[in-house]
């Protein structure tokens, strides 16, 4: 990642960042995480009405991390 943030201009804690708050909530989304997949099946929850549960949460996550993000990379954030 830090390679690729001097690259781009960004700081490498904004880069971090960007990483940490793409990866936790794309990784429930998904249907090819298989703890996941095992997880819901467990819990009997059909994978098409997690979906319909999860979509409008997940939407406002990823505004609330496009928000922070913007003000990570206007202050030049380095932790």
């Amino acid at each position: 990642m830090a390679p690729l943030s001097d690259i781009i201009g960004v700081t490498r804690q904004t880069a971090i960042l960007a990483y940490q708050l793409g990866d936790g909530p794309g990784n429930i989304i998904f249907p090819t995480s298989g703890y996941f997949m095992a997880t819901i099946a467990l819990a009997g929850v059909a994978y098409q009405k997690w979906i319909k549960f999860y979509f409008p949460l997940f939407l406002m996550w990823v505004g609330t991390s496009v928000v922070f993000l913007i003000i990570a990379q206007a202050i030049h954030w380095t932790g």
